[in-house]
């Protein structure tokens, strides 16, 4: 009851049922309908990546990158739309170099097609939404 007075200013056990608490409460428990990988080693990436069924993106970043910062809530919501069309594969750079070698990375971010193991296309730097969605909607 504390958490309800402290946060509705009220202390009466109908401010819970108030359309404003509850419209609060169905907010917080939407569910997420889409998934992310974040790539370990090249073994895991062959595995994830290069044997998925379906289309990846693979989001090469680092973590001191702040466009990759900025980018990342930004392709969460696309692939979120896509409802299990596309899978998401993050590749922090620093811990994983010889993968951002082997597939040319030299700035970041960069995003990657793969599907059937080959990259379809490559974007890179920080992009709008509009320009995300347009990339993945010819992805799948």
């Amino acid at each position: 009851m504390l958490s309800t007075k402290l946060i509705f200013g009220c202390n009466h056990l109908k401010c819970v049922n108030s359309p404003i608490f509850q419209q609060a409460r169905s907010i917080v428990t939407t569910l997420t309908k889409w998934k992310s990988i974040k790539i370990q080693d090249p073994e895991d990436f062959d595995e994830k990546v290069k044997k998925s069924k379906i289309p990846v993106i693979v989001d090469f970043f680092a973590t001191w990158c702040h466009p990759c910062k900025a980018l990342t809530p930004r392709i969460e919501s696309v692939i979120a739309e896509k409802e299990g069309k596309i899978v998401l594969a993050k590749v922090d750079i620093d811990e994983n170099s010889g993968l951002a070698d082997d597939y040319k990375v030299s700035s970041v971010p960069v995003l990657l097609v793969m599907r059937n193991g080959k990259v379809e296309d490559r974007i890179v730097g920080l992009q709008d939404t509009d320009k995300l969605r347009e990339f993945i909607e010819k992805s799948i």
